[in-house]
């Protein structure tokens, strides 16, 4: 295992989540969306960085979330992955519960941070860079609008210095309206601070685009802002944010995310 001397024990967690409710099923948006972990598991066995420096966990959510693949390395999300192609996961909720998500995302977080920093290479423990949450749905949320906000409040506060960054990707009938508030991070952010409301990390496809088409041109540019997030930890030992967690995703400059078949949301 080589490292760089500045980041060389940093570890970035990396959280899919993915909506299972029903409607997911449609025009094969699951499918596709789910596609994100292969396409990850291909680049990681292309680039020593990404296999050195990365976590992945899976969790899915509807009425309720739950953790389908918890925070792993690379050759235990293959094993996952080859077991699911004889148990595959497929949606069937009813509801499109984001809180529920966001709660089980601040457990998780907390506990990851938790788990990599227990990690230790010759005797050197880990640091767990931000995290980064890739959010994938193609509804409209129907829990309680208070109690939602709240759980992704606690998940974004100030106070809890592991909050992540979070990309938010709707498909199908999904709206900007819903879903804009849901973007948070560094990233090309007014003054450069975290920001919840991020405009430049919540994109929905536009209107006449099928969730497979629009998937298809988003989980390649995902997976390469986690490889350039990854990278540029590596070159510069990461951005800080002001509470002690080292942010690799959350720099300016090209838009990772800049495909004509989504709309991003404009701040004021």
């Amino acid at each position: 295992m080589q490292y760089d001397n500045e980041s060389r024990y940093a570890l970035l967690p990396a959280y899919l989540v993915l909506d299972t409710s029903v409607s997911m099923s449609e025009d094969n948006a699951f499918e596709s969306a789910f596609e994100f972990l292969p396409r990850l598991l291909s680049e990681m066995n292309k680039s020593a960085v990404v296999n050195d420096k990365l976590r992945v966990e899976v969790i899915t959510f509807d009425e309720d979330a739950k953790v389908v693949f918890p925070l792993g390395t690379r050759d235990e999300l293959k094993n996952w992955l080859e077991d699911k192609e004889r148990a595959p996961i497929t949606p069937s909720g009813n509801w499109t519960k984001y809180g529920a998500a966001f709660e089980k995302l601040r457990e998780e977080i907390e506990l990851g941070v938790r788990q990599i920093r227990s990690e230790n290479y010759e005797g050197e423990y880990f640091i767990a860079y931000r995290p980064v949450v890739f959010f994938i749905t193609d509804g409209d949320p129907n829990d309680d609008v208070n109690d939602r906000n709240a759980a992704f409040a606690r998940l974004t506060d100030a106070g809890f210095k592991a909050r992540p960054n979070i990309v938010c990707v709707g498909v199908g009938k999904a709206t900007m309206e819903k879903l804009k508030d849901y973007g948070a991070g560094r990233y090309e952010s007014p003054g450069g601070g975290y920001a919840t409301g991020n405009g430049k990390l919540a994109l929905v496809s536009k209107d006449g685009v099928s969730p497979a088409a629009a998937l298809g041109i988003i989980i390649p540019a995902l997976v390469q802002s986690i490889i350039t997030s990854i990278g540029s930890a590596r070159a510069s030992g990461g951005a800080g944010d002001g509470d002690g967690m080292e942010d690799p995703f959350g720099g300016g400059g090209d838009d990772l995310f800049d495909e004509d078949v989504f709309d991003g949301f404009e701040q004021d």
